[in-house]
C-alpha cells in the first residue's frame, strides 16, 4: 500500500494512464491500488471526486492525483 503523498516511479503501463484526460473506474483501481469495487463503494459514500453521465462513472486524473495527495483515503 502506498502512503499519501508518496510517489512511486512511474511503470510504462502508468504512463499510458497520464495521457488520458478522463479516467474510468479500472483506471482509479490502477492507480490506487484499489480494488474495482472499492472504487465503487467510495463514490456511492461519496468519498472520491467522480462524475456520472448516463449511469456511467468519470474521473478526473488530476482531481483523483490530488485526493490521493491529500490523504483522503479509506
Amino acid at each position: 500500500m502506498m502512503i499519501p503523498g508518496e510517489h512511486q516511479p512511474v511503470q510504462p503501463a502508468q504512463a499510458k494512464l497520464f495521457e488520458k484526460r478522463i479516467w474510468l473506474v479500472k483506471d482509479v483501481s490502477e492507480y490506487t491500488g484499489y480494488a474495482v469495487g472499492t472504487v465503487y463503494n467510495l463514490t456511492s459514500a461519496d468519498e472520491i471526486p467522480f462524475r456520472k453521465k448516463r449511469g456511467k462513472l468519470y474521473f478526473i486524473p488530476l482531481e483523483i492525483i490530488n485526493w490521493w495527495d491529500e490523504g483522503d483515503l479509506v
